[in-house]
């Protein structure tokens, strides 16, 4: 019946628990920060097709020539008229198309500020989860401490009796389970703050998680080439460039059509008026602007190659962070605790023959729990530079 209930428990446990990957999930779809840049992309959307429509053109009405001393006189002079006009700019060249490329470069750039914020959440989820989870494993390594302090003080309190051991020794024993229980309340909050941070970013109540903690070394790392920080300043540099043709075709600039009605007096004949107009390009303003396109697509290239630089630096200072971590972690798992293991095994051993004090026994037991919990210490180090490394190489980590 036991064996049943045991197996029940842990099939509800199991079931109720979260993965990383179902929290990422989560994050991606309920996420506001992301939601926002979604609509950023609709309207960038929007204004692609905007872009390539002419500008509205514009209505006149009106009446010329008026008699200032006599504003009901319209039938005095031949050019006395109502008039209703429409004037519309007509864009020449290839502008519309290289606006429409521009439209477009801004819409790229909201969609790769989208993947960028997915990886960086993504990034604060593994390292939140995996903090929770380190942080609940040395929650109990410090309950099975505050264990062994409490029969420590139960012991010495019992020695004590017959003058073995100090009233000192008693003393210490009790601020040592109170400095026990003081680190359990920090871990306990840190533990709690860890949840609440998860939740914040994923908008998923969490109770438990169910996740591997699994550690290996770093042969190679791979910086991710088409990383949307790197895409984005491409795509900045392509709307420089972009840019910078459109000021080039400015050269060639809009004509203006206006057609103007003008209705007269019964005895005098309708006519319309006809003209076209346009800028003329003297100055050479547009290669003012055009230098400074140009001057901005050199510099967000520099831009970029500095990026790539900083990434494959930072790259390479977690991956040595990472593969410390790990090889002070294999160290005290491989070789200190055994050892610490096989002193234990031999206390107790000694112990049964009183050629050892007992004291001796849960002091080398203690100093056991204090290594499995600087294992766990590097193993924090070790998932805080692999949840970092993930967003630089967006899991490129072999």
């Amino acid at each position: 019946m036991k064996k049943i209930l045991l197996c029940f428990s842990l099939t509800v446990y199991l079931l109720s628990a979260v993965t990383i990957d179902e929290l990422v999930k989560n994050t991606n779809e309920n996420n506001y920060d992301l939601k926002s840049i979604d609509k950023s992309i609709e309207v960038a959307n929007h204004q692609i097709s905007l872009s390539k429509k002419w500008q509205n053109p514009t209505l006149s009405l009106g009446l010329n020539d008026l008699w200032l001393n006599d504003l009901s006189s319209r039938d005095k002079e031949a050019m006395q008229a109502s008039f209703i006009g429409l004037s519309q700019v007509i864009p020449t060249g290839s502008k519309l198309e290289i606006k429409e490329k521009i439209a477009q470069k801004d819409r790229n750039i909201q969609i790769l500020n989208l993947e960028d914020k997915k990886l960086e959440l993504e990034s604060k989820v593994y390292e939140y989860v995996y903090t929770i989870l380190l942080l609940e494993r040395k929650y109990k390594l410090l309950e099975s401490y505050e264990q062994n302090i409490k029969k420590l003080e139960t012991l010495f309190t019992s020695l004590y009796k017959y003058q073995k051991v100090t009233q000192n020794e008693i003393l210490n024993s009790q601020i040592s389970a109170l400095d026990i229980s003081l680190q359990k309340q920090n871990l306990k909050n840190m533990i709690d703050n860890s949840y609440l941070k998860l939740e914040q970013i994923t908008y998923t109540k969490i109770d438990k998680i169910d996740e591997n903690i699994d550690i290996k070394k770093i042969n190679l790392l791979t910086i991710n080439q088409e990383h949307p920080k790197f895409k984005t300043l491409e795509e900045m540099a392509n709307k420089s460039k972009n840019m910078a043709d459109l000021e080039a075709e400015k050269k060639i600039p809009d004509m203006m059509l206006n057609v103007a009605y003008f209705q007269r007096d019964s005895k005098f004949n309708d006519y319309v008026n006809v003209s076209v107009s346009f800028p003329l390009p003297i100055y050479d303003t547009e290669n003012t602007a055009r230098l400074q396109a140009k001057m901005n697509m050199n510099e967000t290239n520099d831009r970029l190659e500095q990026l790539k630089h900083n990434f494959l630096m930072q790259g390479e200072i977690l991956k040595n962070s990472l593969n410390s971590s790990y090889t002070n972690y294999s160290l005290i798992e491989e070789k200190i605790i055994p050892i610490k293991e096989k002193i234990q095994k031999n206390i107790e051993t000694y112990n049964s023959f009183d050629k050892i004090k007992p004291q001796e026994s849960i002091k080398n037991l203690n100093e056991l729990i204090s290594y499995e919990t600087k294992a766990i210490d590097e193993l924090q180090k070790y998932y805080e530079a692999y949840s970092a490394l993930l967003y630089f190489t967006n899991k490129g980590i072999k």
